[in-house]
């Protein structure tokens, strides 16, 4: 399947939003909204696995074997790499609590309590991965039944989750993620990857207009200040998808120009979205004084290059290398 060029963009969209977001906190510079590029991701992620998984994939085993290959081995070392760095010299990575059972459950993507409080992994941008590995396990599950229930019986699943965590409270870091609202974006990524695969999306004119909202309503909450985390769903989620929406519906009618430079950042945007943390800082702090303009070109240049980099020397060939060593391991579009 040839890639979804809009797709590609937005993922791009998406890391970059994510490195002003830090670049921001760093520099005392209120870009939250940057941290809406997770939200693109989410949506992204449900869109992705509904349209490119090929009917070949009959097994939930077959499909969670690449993804993890996918996402795991990257996480993996970017993670190792770091601990070690701070076991050189901790004064470079303060922030890291590279405890044995924190480094342990980071690996292992479970959900839990760092001790600032928050549910944070060692790598701290890893907790939108720990709710990445359980929608596809949620999703390998429904493989179990006919493609025609699978849709069904993922919405029902996702919406029952949040229901339980607006009913019961949970208390504990894994029934915290596994009930937060945030997981019906990854729903409403598979309802429009379905209205993809139907042609049932709207018009290129219709597109532009859906884009215009989902970017004015992220300007709109950016500049009053409008945000809760009970709220993100409809703050972030809802101009994601309006966003997304927007750019497949302009791509289906063949008006998506083909920008070189944004499907590369946009193949690369995983390893800058994991590499970007440890290097905003740095880049600050060989900038003394320069304007904060300045400053978050340096950190967007420095963050990319380092993913491209690592995405072409790392990512790509691991990839590349572990998928064709699963033994009589299904097709999947590469994504």
């Amino acid at each position: 399947m040839a890639p979804i060029l809009s797709i590609q963009y937005l993922r791009a969209v998406a890391a970059m939003l994510v490195v002003f977001s830090h670049a921001g906190e760093r520099a005392g510079v209120d870009f939250q909204i940057g941290a809406a590029g997770v939200d693109l991701f989410f949506v992204i992620s449900g869109f992705i696995m509904w349209v490119v998984v090929r009917p070949a994939v009959t097994g939930g085993g077959a499909f969670l074997r690449l993804r993890l290959i996918r996402i795991v081995p990257l996480y993996w070392a970017v993670t190792l790499g770091l601990v070690a760095v701070a076991s050189i010299n901790h004064a470079w990575m303060p922030n890291f609590d590279t405890t044995p059972a924190n480094l342990a459950m980071s690996l292992g993507f479970i959900p839990h309590f760092d001790p600032s409080g928050h549910i944070y992994p060692v790598l701290a941008v890893g907790w939108t991965l720990n709710y990445e590995i359980f929608f596809y396990l949620l999703f390998a599950a429904s493989f179990a039944l006919e493609r025609a229930r699978r849709l069904p019986a993922l919405a029902a699943a996702l919406l029952g989750l949040v229901a339980v965590g607006l009913v019961a409270r949970p208390e504990g870091a894994i029934g915290v993620s596994v009930t937060d609202p945030i997981m019906l974006e990854f729903l409403a990524g598979l309802l429009l990857g379905e209205a993809w695969l139907r042609g049932r999306l709207p018009g290129a004119g219709m597109g532009y207009g859906l884009m215009l909202a989902g970017l004015a309503m992220a300007a709109a909450q950016h500049l009053g200040g409008w945000h809760s985390d009970a709220w993100r769903v409809l703050l972030w989620g809802v101009p994601a998808l309006l966003l997304i929406t927007g750019a497949l519906a302009v791509e289906a009618a063949g008006q998506v120009p083909r920008l070189g430079w944004l499907r590369l950042l946009g193949d690369a945007s995983y390893s800058i979205y994991l590499l970007h943390g440890p290097l905003v800082g740095p880049v600050m702090r060989l900038m003394p004084g320069a304007p904060v303009a300045v400053y978050f070109l340096a950190a967007a240049v420095v963050s990319a290059i380092a993913g491209i980099v690592c995405y072409w020397l790392l990512e790509r060939p691991a990839t590349r290398l572990l998928r064709r060593g699963v033994a009589r391991a299904p097709r999947v579009a590469t994504t």
